[in-house]
């Protein structure tokens, strides 16, 4: 699948932090907005032999954060609220996209939502407050 990935324009981050250890993300610029995926694999699942919920949570507090930061122009940033609601089942092997969405900007504070997606059907969706600094430590 990553083959396939790459060819439709996705790029792999890896990452040496935590999300490291979930397997890294994909990202990919579309018409000017950012499109973030991961591939769900058996490290993934739970008992029920689909993908975690704290993985899905992972994913949309890197995502939606990470999206807060760059479109800002952000040195750093941190989460201060994420809620979630899981609407269907995600089996490993699946593809899990979001685009996220910047609702509102402050100098400090970003507001972001997001609904992923497994081709057409929404499978977790959250809303969030991150907190931005644009210098350094």
């Amino acid at each position: 699948m990553e083959q396939e990935l790459e060819k439709a324009g996705w790029r792999l981050e890896a990452d040496d932090g935590f999300v490291g250890h979930v397997g890294g993300l994909w990202r990919r610029e579309v018409s000017g907005q950012t499109q973030i995926a991961f591939v769900a694999r058996a490290l993934h699942a739970n008992r029920n032999r689909v993908v975690h919920g704290g993985m899905l949570m992972t994913f949309m507090d890197r995502a939606l954060g990470q999206t807060a930061r760059l479109a800002t122009g952000a040195v750093r940033g941190a989460t201060v609220s994420l809620t979630h609601q899981f609407l269907a089942p995600v089996r490993i092997g699946d593809l899990v996209e979001v685009t996220p969405q910047i609702t509102k900007a402050t100098s400090r504070m970003v507001f972001m939502t997001g609904t992923a997606f497994v081709g057409d059907v929404p499978v977790v969706s959250a809303q969030g407050v991150w907190r931005v600094s644009h210098s350094p430590r």
